[in-house]
């Protein structure tokens, strides 16, 4: 009757295997000499605090000028607004290299119900308005390798709140 078990056990998990998801980054097999089991693996996170600096128009800007990480890796970037001042609000939103003029321009039409994010297939991933003193996370996964850019949509801050992301 064991080794009977042990033979199921090691078809299943060669069934699996063979079957198994191309992603070998996101599941693995577990053997715990009753069962095979697939579990999901923990995600390869990379981490920035990008801070929103400053309380008038000239002064603004992100204090982080490039990000760079690795294709599929998982982003995670804290935005800490710093400024004080009521009218500057900020968020940080990720585009394809050399959309930014045109996501910038949508973002005024798209307006406060869609927290100045316009619906444009540049946009990769973008986070909620920090208010003055708050920080908002934005989590989403690295595209292909290349390079692209990010910005603050909020009216009138994108020609001074930007910057470059790197995938590699």
């Amino acid at each position: 009757m064991k080794k009977m078990k042990k033979i199921t056990i090691i078809l299943s998990m060669s069934l699996l295997i063979s079957c198994g998801s191309s992603d070998k980054n996101d599941k693995k097999l577990i053997n715990d000499n009753t069962n095979a089991v697939l579990v999901e693996s923990e995600k390869k996170w990379e981490e920035f605090t990008v801070g929103a600096v400053g309380n008038t128009m000239s002064d603004m800007k992100f204090d982080v000028k490039n990000i760079t990480v690795k294709e599929g890796s998982w982003v995670r970037i804290k935005l800490v607004n710093e400024g004080v001042d009521p009218a500057m609000l900020h968020n940080i939103v990720f585009i394809n290299y050399g959309t930014r003029k045109e996501v910038a321009m949508q973002s005024i039409d798209a307006g406060p119900d869609r927290k100045y994010v316009p619906d444009n297939s540049n946009v990769i991933a973008f986070s909620d308005l920090a208010n003055p003193g708050e920080t908002v996370i934005l989590e989403f996964k690295a595209p292909e390798r290349g390079n692209y850019e990010f910005l603050c949509t909020y009216p009138g801050h994108s020609e001074i709140m930007r910057g470059y992301f790197f995938v590699k």
